[in-house]
């Protein structure tokens, strides 16, 4: 039997893919979910799935997706990182360390978008790959399609998958205020701020929040 590491690294697309499941533990995807956020052609995206599946890495998993119209969900073939193997931490961390998963490539990427008011970082940022929301960001005026093209772009650099959310400057300090669940979710946990020209922090420790 061959060894699983040594099938791993053949390639920056399985990099990408790898990166992809393990970031994104406990989720399942469809075939063209993972060709198309990974950004990469469908026979690229099967080979290289074929590789992770042989590794041990990744496992089937039998999904029900929901057809556009009606009510009825559709049996399709999904695919899902297998937690039991052996290598997983050891694999996390290292393809942690070797992708630019940094604030400061981030808010390259983002300063393109407009200014940034407010940032904070959590989930695949900060190594805690369960949790909803990855960034936060807040704008006095933004653009959400061009925001949006930001963070894709990063995407397909890194080939993880990166949840965000971006609102108006006073949305955002609102709804830290009212101590709202996606705020809660957020700053009660690990995360870091980046930016903060709106003061954000004085809000949180005004509140019950740990941030």
């Amino acid at each position: 039997m061959a060894d699983p590491l040594s099938i791993l690294f053949g390639s920056q697309a399985r990099v990408k893919l790898l990166r992809f499941f393990l970031f994104n533990p406990s989720k399942e995807f469809t075939f063209d979910d993972i060709s198309k956020r990974a950004r990469l052609v469908r026979r690229t995206a099967r080979t290289e799935i074929s590789a992770l599946e042989k590794a041990g890495v990744i496992v089937r998993r039998t999904m029900y997706v929901p057809i556009d119209g009606k009510t009825k969900k559709m049996k399709v073939l999904g695919f899902a990182l297998d937690k039991s193997f052996p290598e997983l931490q050891a694999l996390q961390t290292f393809l942690f360390e070797t992708a630019p998963i940094d604030g400061k490539n981030l808010l390259a990427h983002l300063r393109k978008a407009g200014t940034i008011d407010f940032l904070v970082v959590a989930g695949v940022f900060v190594r805690e790959f369960e949790q909803q929301l990855d960034v936060l960001i807040a704008m006095k005026k933004f653009s959400q399609a061009k925001v949006e093209k930001a963070i894709r772009a990063l995407e397909s650099e890194i080939g993880v998958e990166i949840r965000f959310a971006v609102m108006a400057n006073e949305d955002l300090l609102y709804r830290v205020g009212m101590y709202d669940k996606l705020t809660r979710d957020l700053f009660d946990y690990k995360h870091q701020v980046l930016v903060d020209k709106i003061g954000v922090r004085d809000e949180l420790h005004r509140g019950s929040f740990r941030g």
